[in-house]
């Protein structure tokens, strides 16, 4: 199942690339993404996979029951911009002026929403459940996860994964 589940993933590449850059033009500072949050609500909806949203802010909860028992495991990814200009000239260059998505949080969040695509797809072969977290307001003090922790984001979770693009330029 793990060798089918990567390679679904590598298929959803061009939706992946579609979300990503529907995010990069439309970035929201932190605690102010509540259209990125409607758009990351959307996709679950069109998925068919539950969610809470709301949570600790704009946070997104949403949870894929697999179908063998296991582990609850948590992967999440931030969705907040930096105030920057982006200076890029680039077809899908931000179109909010001084604000821009120049860490990789919409990566992180499209890279998110494929893995709960694929895994959909796997969901009776599944063990245990997946949790994916959206958090918001990651970039500024005092953050989008401890207000989503308090409000139980967390709870039942066995182990929380998360990753961090590295962009090169040359």
């Amino acid at each position: 199942m793990w060798e089918q589940l990567y390679e679904k993933i590598d298929g959803l590449y061009e939706r992946m690339v579609e979300d990503r850059r529907y995010l990069h033009q439309h970035p929201e500072l932190s605690f102010h993404e509540k259209e990125t949050a409607k758009y990351i609500e959307n996709r679950y909806d069109e998925l068919g996979i539950p969610y809470k949203s709301n949570i600790g802010g704009y946070g997104i909860v949403a949870t894929l029951e697999g179908g063998k028992p296991g582990k609850t495991v948590a992967l999440r990814a931030d969705f907040d911009a930096l105030p920057i200009q982006e200076e890029n000239d680039v077809p899908y260059k931000s179109k909010v002026d001084g604000v821009m998505h120049a860490c990789g949080h919409d990566g992180h969040t499209a890279s998110l929403l494929a893995v709960a695509e694929a895994a959909l797809q796997f969901k009776d072969e599944l063990p245990g459940t997946l949790v994916f977290l959206h958090q918001p307001a990651e970039e500024y003090a005092p953050g989008g996860a401890k207000p989503m922790i308090d409000e139980g984001a967390l709870e039942g979770v066995d182990a929380v994964f998360g990753t961090h693009l590295w962009l090169v330029h040359r």
